[in-house]
């Protein structure tokens, strides 16, 4: 990480950070008591800054920020003595690029170091959330996918500095769409047990039209109907063969994977794997 940190607070002291190198960027978050980390100057990374819960004070040669929580600013880590500070209990996460890369695609991405750039509400949540699923995610993936989480992250980077013309519109059919489309799938699969869940829901939710929504699937060939219809079969298909459900019946199994209508589950789940819930079922009892 190329910094060094000192607790900002008297009594204990607790700081959990975590760092995964990608491909084009490195993601790190820290969460635990207010803390500083300060530049050494051993890295020529352009960093970009999120305060998820906490605010955050940063201070870059003569300039200095405050960014509230929510808030997003990027840092300069080639500042040696360059700090930032997390003065409550909470947590920062950060996202370090290559300069040289990021300059290509934002010539006046050092201007905006050290300054606000949540400036358009809707992409910094989106930011946010891509983070998320890249800390969650991205460790597990091979190193083709990782690549493409990195660049997706680029891309949002590209959005938020304002890039060169050509860079932002390549950004947006190809981060922007794909980070989008990421975050809108954890939300689903978050709310599977919701049988009332609808694709004009998810549009109200992330500020999109459903038929934006629409696009983003079938670019990857399904359509959002089918993928809600997977997801919640092969969840019903975990939870039929999980010895904690052994004595719960096949109906609130279906009613816990989104499914209202138990006949239609029956023949989606038959058509789909071959067997029947019962079967499934049966086969983890033998087992």
């Amino acid at each position: 990480m190329a910094a060094d940190l000192a607790p900002l607070s008297d009594g204990s002291f607790h700081c959990d950070v975590k760092a995964l190198m990608l491909p084009q960027a490195t993601i790190s978050s820290c969460k635990g008591t207010p803390i500083r980390f300060m530049t050494l100057g051993a890295s020529d990374s352009l960093a970009l800054l999120i305060a998820p819960d906490s605010p955050l004070h940063a201070v870059m040669g003569r300039r200095a920020l405050e960014v509230a929580p929510l808030g997003i600013s990027l840092i300069d880590a080639s500042i040696k003595g360059a700090f930032v500070s997390q003065l409550d209990k909470g947590s920062n996460k950060a996202a370090l690029f290559d300069r040289k890369t990021l300059l290509s695609y934002c010539p006046d991405a050092e201007d905006s170091v050290a300054r606000p750039l949540d400036h358009n509400p809707v992409l910094t949540a989106l930011l946010h959330r891509y983070y998320d699923f890249a800390v969650q995610h991205a460790p597990g993936l091979d190193a083709l996918a990782q690549h493409a989480v990195s660049q997706h992250l680029m891309d949002l980077m590209v959005l938020v500095l304002g890039g060169r013309r050509d860079a932002t519109e390549l950004a947006k059919e190809r981060g922007l769409a794909a980070a989008r489309l990421e975050v809108i799938k954890a939300d689903i699969l978050a709310r599977l047990d919701d049988g009332s869940l609808t694709l004009a829901d998810l549009a109200r939710r992330h500020r999109a039209s459903p038929r934006t929504i629409q696009l983003l699937f079938e670019r990857r060939g399904a359509t959002f109907s089918e993928f809600l219809l997977e997801q919640r079969l092969l969840r019903a298909a975990r939870l039929l063969r999980d010895p904690l459900h052994r004595v719960s019946k096949i109906s609130d199994l279906a009613y816990l994977s989104g499914f209202n209508d138990v006949s239609y589950f029956h023949r989606a789940f038959r058509r789909r794997f071959g067997m029947t819930p019962s079967d499934a079922k049966a086969g983890q009892t033998e087992s």
